[in-house]
């Protein structure tokens, strides 16, 4: 009797571990808003050319109006040409309404080989697709504006305030991760 026990528990262990949590009706939600831009997963970089080349998706300058790109260790610096239109944009909006300071976008594409680099040293890293993988969702750090790391209240509230005006809009949805303390934006 104790063997069979063993070995129930035996099998049953693996199939705790590896269980993928029930993605929230929110996240199906914002998946679904980065696939509809007929993207595709982007499996690797090889992929991640091959669509730059089809132009489904488009290179992100490091600098620009408003905005600085972070030095990118787990994506690539392009979006879904759209979203390039929305962080243009967004950024544009953010120094009318905080004047001449700029955010800092800290992630962009993700290839799936990255998404599973993220997720051992992320716990915030989803265990499901992830929106950055199609091409449509960019993080932008909430604690870093102008390259200088520490919270600054007034300016987290101006870009919270552009990007609730567009989420009204219906251009993109957005959540603020408290983990990783970034705005997850998805472009819609």
């Amino acid at each position: 009797m104790t063997r069979i026990i063993f070995a129930l528990v035996l099998l049953l262990i693996p199939c705790t571990l590896f269980a993928q949590t029930k993605p929230s009706k929110e996240y199906v939600t914002h998946l679904n808003a980065a696939k509809n831009h007929n993207v595709g997963l982007v499996k690797d970089k090889a992929h991640l050319n091959k669509l730059t080349k089809q132009g489904k998706l488009v290179a992100i300058k490091q600098r620009g109006y408003g905005y600085r790109i972070d030095k990118l260790t787990h994506s690539h610096a392009y979006l879904v040409p759209k979203g390039r239109t929305v962080l243009n944009a967004l950024a544009r909006d953010f120094v009318k309404a905080a004047g001449q300071n700029f955010f800092v976008v800290t992630s962009l594409t993700r290839t799936e080989a990255d998404q599973k680099r993220l997720r051992r040293v992320n716990s915030n890293a989803s265990s499901n697709d992830s929106s950055h993988s199609y091409g449509g969702a960019i993080d932008i750090s909430y604690v870093r504006f102008n390259h200088k790391l520490g919270a600054n209240a007034k300016l987290e509230k101006h870009l919270e305030n552009v990007l609730k005006d567009y989420q009204a809009k219906g251009k993109i949805y957005f959540v603020k991760e408290r983990q990783s303390r970034c705005f997850h934006i998805i472009i819609r």
